[in-house]
């Protein structure tokens, strides 16, 4: 899904013609500048709002180094705002307020005041706008998802600087969750170790800047594993507990990467649970760390 964000970003300017051209041709964006502050707007694509602003600050960042993402603008509008870009009057802007029209759908809850009079997100208003049928059709991050992707910025941006991907934990609700559960736990203390992290980095991913990490029972089936990566992630990893208890790490791609060791050549076959995987690997001189690929 597509999303609009407008982004209040540091350490590029409206008077550099070069960073200018990228936003535009790279990105379809536009930076302005009010008053002091840059602005940037942009669109992404995600499953949901705080993923897309992920990937367009990763891909941000790769072709405009020095820039730095600050925060999302909260575009604030008041009723007269809102009268400008709907092409109504005032008053039918303030019966919509008012729930005199379209009451079955109230509007949305103000963001606060400026002076004596009330101010709202646009995001949530266009939002309101659309379900009526009269807004321009465009998604941007809710307030909940503002603050969210707000609050992620900082940790993302130093991820980025350090060459990490964006982890996706992918843990399935089943008759297995506790012992997921306990993987998840465990994959998350294992993340904060720089041996740990060196590794991830250094996996084939499809998409630099993201990894999905599958997180297993011994007794899935390796085409279960298989499932859970999207068709845009090439590859993953997979995390599972052995029957020490040891959490093993294993790079996994839906399809040959260069690097990769097919599965077929280990004589698993489409049956083959991630216990088997297992038990293959430590019987074979094939390194934990060497990325398998299941088809």
């Amino acid at each position: 899904m597509e999303y609009e964000f407008l982004f209040v970003v540091e350490g590029i300017s409206v008077d550099d013609d070069h960073a200018v051209g990228i936003v535009f041709d790279q990105f379809d964006g536009l930076l302005t500048r009010h008053r002091d502050r840059h602005l940037l707007d942009v669109t992404g694509l995600g499953e949901d709002a705080v993923e897309a602003a992920y990937r367009v600050v990763a891909r941000l960042r790769r072709a405009l180094p020095a820039l730095r993402v600050v925060r999302l603008d909260p575009e604030l509008v008041g009723v007269g705002d809102i009268a400008e870009r709907t092409g109504r009057s005032r008053q039918n802007v303030l019966q919509w307020v008012g729930g005199e029209r379209r009451g079955d759908q109230p509007f949305p809850e103000p963001e606060g005041a400026v002076g004596r009079s009330q101010v709202w997100r646009w995001a949530e208003v266009n939002q309101w706008l659309n379900l009526i049928g009269v807004g321009d059709g465009a998604s941007a991050p809710l307030r909940e998802e503002a603050l969210l992707i707000d609050l992620m910025l900082p940790q993302w941006q130093r991820d980025l600087d350090e060459g990490l991907p964006l982890v996706k934990i992918l843990c399935a609700q089943d008759a297995w969750r506790a012992e997921r559960t306990a993987v998840m736990r465990a994959l998350e203390d294992a993340l904060r170790q720089p041996t740990t992290r060196r590794t991830v980095c250094t996996l084939p991913r499809s998409e630099p800047d993201r990894l999905a990490v599958v997180c297993a029972v011994v007794q899935d089936p390796l085409s279960a594993v298989f499932d859970q990566i999207a068709p845009d992630d090439a590859s993953a990893l997979l995390a599972v507990r052995g029957e020490d208890a040891t959490l093993h790490l294993l790079g996994v791609a839906s399809r040959a990467l260069p690097g990769t060791v097919p599965v077929s050549d280990l004589g698993l076959g489409n049956g083959a649970t991630v216990g088997d995987l297992l038990l293959e690997l430590s019987s074979r001189s094939v390194a934990p760390t060497t990325p398998l690929a299941l088809a």
